[in-house]
């Protein structure tokens, strides 16, 4: 299998994916990008759970970021969800998260969710799949029927159950909202776009034991940034480099260059001392 290396503007959206040179580009690009969105819900998914463990559902929209003194001069009542127990800094959930015991399965949960898609599985050279984003869905609305059975007591605006419901609002401002559309949706590959009327093999090659690196972006975007020439890691250790060198040059330019004039090993004069007994003096046995 041809171990793909997934790649677009943010490091954190990259991943890797395995798949066979004999598909067309076509296909690959329809399965990357879908694995590409339900990584991006998963990662989403994982963050509203952590956040309905923590602080409960969220508020609604006309109570959101209200403090308990607004209730003196509104008939608002942020506190309508009940009395919260674990507080929302930022005043846009309840403060009523499920029983102890229920909320660190939710945290669990979505913990493992994350790590098994994360960008740092790069490094360890870890792909992900289809199925293994839809398994963790699966699991975190296992844990959230937990919590709340048959979405009880959580609000049809809550994140999590929009959701586990397909109703998310993605807008593109962040980055785990970037999802992509298969048919704008183009692969390039050593600077050049991959036509998808053509198979893998004819880009990459017959062997299977191959490792690519693409860019995934939309059509309307044109050609990929190109990266640089040496990695972060290099390019950290040449900086790193150059700047102790110049703290070095400094430091000479900063002594004085006839210094060594006043060492007693360069005294002209200290042979003669010596002799008339102005120096040390010479031992004579």
């Amino acid at each position: 299998m041809v171990l793909i290396h997934v790649k677009k503007a943010e490091k954190k959206s990259e991943f890797l994916f395995e798949t066979s040179v004999s598909k067309a580009v076509d296909e690959i690009c329809k399965e990357l990008t879908t694995v590409h969105n339900l990584r991006l819900k998963v990662l989403r998914l994982a963050r509203s759970l952590t956040e309905l463990a923590k602080h409960g559902p969220i508020r609604p929209e006309e109570t959101r970021g209200l403090s308990d003194s607004t209730t003196n001069v509104t008939p608002l009542d942020i506190n309508a969800y009940g009395k919260p127990n674990a507080p929302d800094e930022h005043g846009y959930r309840t403060g009523c998260p499920p029983p102890t015991d229920v909320a660190a399965v939710l945290e669990r949960t979505a913990k493992e969710a994350a790590a098994a898609v994360d960008h740092n599985l790069v490094d360890a050279r870890k792909s992900i799949t289809v199925a293994l984003c839809e398994e963790h869905i699966n699991n975190m609305r296992g844990a959230t029927m937990i919590a709340y059975p048959a979405y009880h007591r959580l609000p049809v605006y809550d994140p999590a159950r929009q959701e586990l419901e397909d109703k998310e609002e993605l807008d593109g401002h962040t980055e785990f909202q970037d999802a992509m559309d298969e048919k704008e949706t183009v692969l390039w590959f050593a600077g050049k776009e991959m036509q998808k009327v053509k198979e893998m093999s004819e880009i990459c090659g017959k062997n299977e034991k191959t490792k690519v690196v693409v860019k995934m972006q939309g059509k309307s975007m044109g050609a990929p940034v190109r990266e640089p020439r040496i990695d972060e890691t290099t390019h950290k250790s040449m900086m790193s480099y150059y700047y102790k060198k110049q703290e070095d040059t400094k430091k000479l330019q900063e002594d004085d260059d006839d210094s060594y004039l006043n060492a007693e090993w360069a005294n002209t004069n200290s042979l003669k001392s010596a002799l008339v007994g102005g120096g040390r003096g010479i031992r004579l046995r």
